[in-house]
């Protein structure tokens, strides 16, 4: 297990730390060190293995960590919040580090956190919880793309997904239902139905399926502008006053105080019945079709 703190013995140097429990375990000396030597290669370690934790920064005390769970072999890895104590830089890097070394132990690894970015990164599988109860699980794109509620649409994503209370307006032949809230109305593809005209409900929509659009029927207004360099965040202000936030390209110049028109994409909008439930759609994402 590696934990949040990393729980290492100050008073022991970098070696001691990873040997201790395989000495508790009654390994041999000469295995001990070889073990100790493979792993430590493997974390680039071999330079701090005299060095005490103290001596460490704290991605390298969170190598020692998980050197010392590597090192007993196990089958199975228990990662409990093991980066939440990085700044962010080095957050990321320790990111990739512990996807990279996944690949090469090949051992299943159940890895807590609250960081959504983390889940959806590193994870093969993601459980979400939600006060101990399991409210969905599946692949980070499944859970980012066919979320099962709105306690997952709202976690999943960052920025979090768009979400409007909305109400049924009309049932067309083909199963599609019209959706109409404050400030416009889509058309979405629906498998079921389930929703009575008038019933309410809640659209959602990623910041990524908002268009841009001059002709657009749906109007707002800028009220802050997040320049990230590949993407700008618009932050958008509805008539009804409900906020938006719309990804757009980096090379997006409206600033705070600009009206923009825009074109919601309804093939991925999302719509939630009362209880929160999502309703499934009859078309799909296509990085999920047949999934």
């Amino acid at each position: 297990m590696v934990f949040q703190s990393y729980a290492l013995y100050p008073h022991m140097n970098v070696y001691r730390n990873m040997e201790f429990s395989l000495r508790l375990a009654g390994m041999p000396e000469a295995e001990r060190r070889q073990h100790i030597g493979d792993v430590a290669r493997i974390l680039q370690l071999d330079p701090y293995l005299d060095h005490k934790p103290g001596q460490l920064s704290g991605g390298q005390r969170q190598r020692v960590a998980i050197g010392r769970a590597i090192v007993r072999n196990p089958r199975v890895f228990l990662f409990d919040e093991p980066l939440s104590n990085l700044d962010a830089a080095l957050r990321g890097q320790m990111r990739v580090e512990l996807a990279s070394l996944h690949r090469r132990l090949g051992a299943t690894t159940i890895y807590v956190t609250h960081d959504q970015v983390e889940a959806m990164t590193m994870a093969d599988r993601i459980v979400v919880l939600d006060k101990g109860v399991v409210e969905q699980i599946g692949t980070p794109l499944e859970l980012y793309h066919r979320p099962r509620n709105l306690f997952v649409a709202r976690f999943m994503g960052s920025p979090p997904m768009n979400l409007l209370p909305a109400t049924i307006n009309a049932h067309a032949p083909d199963g599609t239902m019209q959706v109409r809230t404050e400030t416009l109305s889509v058309s979405i593809p629906t498998q079921q139905g389930g929703l009575e005209v008038g019933a309410p409900a809640t659209l959602g929509i990623r910041p990524e399926h908002i268009r841009i659009d001059p002709q657009g029927a749906v109007q707002g207004m800028v009220e802050v502008s997040e320049r990230l360099g590949a993407v700008t965040l618009l932050h958008v202000r509805l008539p009804d006053g409900q906020m938006i936030v719309v990804q757009t390209g980096g090379d997006n110049t409206d600033s705070a105080d600009t009206p923009i028109r825009m074109t919601f994409e309804e093939e991925h909008c999302h719509l939630f019945d009362a209880d929160g439930m999502a309703l499934a759609r009859s078309t799909d994402h296509p990085l999920l079709a047949g999934a």
